[in-house]
Formats: C-alpha cells, structure tokens, sequence
C-alpha cells in the first residue's frame, strides 16, 4: 500500500470512527392512524369513534433517549386554542423508575402546565420542561434521565402517550399507539441509549 493510500485509508478509519454511535441516543418515530379519535359525553367514561374528529388527533410520535434527556414530540393534525382545553398524558417507564408527565393548557394557560408523579400518584421535583407549538401542532417533553433514577443506570425506557382536548358537550381522546380508545395507554418498545 503506498503512503496516499495509507494517508486516506487513515483518514477514512478516523472520520467512520469519530461518528456518533448508537450508544449517544437511540430515537423510534412512529406514525400513528389517522381518524382514530374517540369521543365520549363530558362526565362519561364511554368512547364511541369519532373519525372526521381533526383536533388532537395524533399523526405521529418521536421518542429520543439520550445521554442526559429522553425527547418527546407529539405530533397532531390540529392543535387549537379554541376548545376547554388540551390535555396531554406522557407516561415514561424505565428500568429503574416510573413517571407520568401531565401537560395540562386551557382557557388563559395556553402555555401549559405540567406535573410529574411518581408510581402511586406522588408529585416529584424532576425537571421536566414542555413546549406546545399550535403553529406547527407539535408538543415537545423533555424529560432528564435523573428523574428516572442515575443516569448511567438507566438502560431502556418505555414511553405511552395520550392527547384529551375538552370540547363543551365531548371530550375527544387520541392515544399513539392504538387505534381507537383503549382504557389504558399502550407503551411503545423499549428504546436504549
């Protein structure tokens, strides 16, 4: 091998080693099927399918579990501020801890607010920080690993996701990993770091 060849055999060998690798961040986006809202009387804990339901229906979800953050986007068909309000459910399950994220926004808190529980319904102190986006339809989540425990020590998380938007006689739900209601959310695949 002559020394050009050896120069760019070298320089390949350092650009395909200084790659990310998987062990940064581990990312699953999945689509979710469309016109699969269900709705039920405000009071009543019966879904009927409500499929020309555009608001709050989710399109697609992107969970990314990196060295410091798990990332979760939602992604709607529409996201108003013209409804009683959205209601946004991330359930995140790990290794090591369990959380449930609440991302509450209604009439004058279109912002929104969020509270983070532990396993039994115990508030906690994480960090957690939200984004709602109604230009683009998106919910954003950031969720540190410390919440879920020492960070090294999380290996794999599990996250569920479910939208409500209040209307004034139906609230309208949209879970991401099913089609049509189901009383409980479904959690996606293990996603490593």
């Amino acid at each position: 091998m002559g020394p050009v060849r050896r120069v760019l055999a070298t320089a390949v060998a350092v650009v395909v080693l200084a790659q990310p690798g998987a062990a940064v961040a581990d990312t699953v986006t999945r689509p979710d099927a469309v016109g699969d809202v269900a709705r039920s009387p405000i009071g009543s804990s019966t879904y009927l399918p409500s499929p020309s339901r555009i608001e709050g229906d989710i399109t697609s979800t992107r969970v990314s579990h990196g060295p410091h953050y798990i990332r979760i986007t939602i992604a709607l068909r529409d996201l108003t501020t013209t409804s009683n309000g959205n209601f946004h459910q991330v359930l995140v399950l790990s290794n090591r801890r369990f959380r449930a994220i609440q991302l509450n926004a209604f009439p004058g808190h279109w912002e929104g607010s969020l509270v983070t529980s532990a396993a039994g319904g115990r508030i906690v102190g994480c960090a957690v920080t939200h984004r709602i986006d109604y230009d683009l339809n998106l919910v954003h989540v950031r969720v540190p690993r410390a919440c879920l425990g020492r960070p090294r020590l999380v290996r794999w998380v599990r996250v569920a996701i479910r939208t409500t938007v209040a209307g004034t006689t139906y609230a309208y739900a949209d879970d991401a990993r099913a089609t049509g209601y189901v009383p409980t959310p479904v959690y996606g695949p293990k996603i490593r770091r």
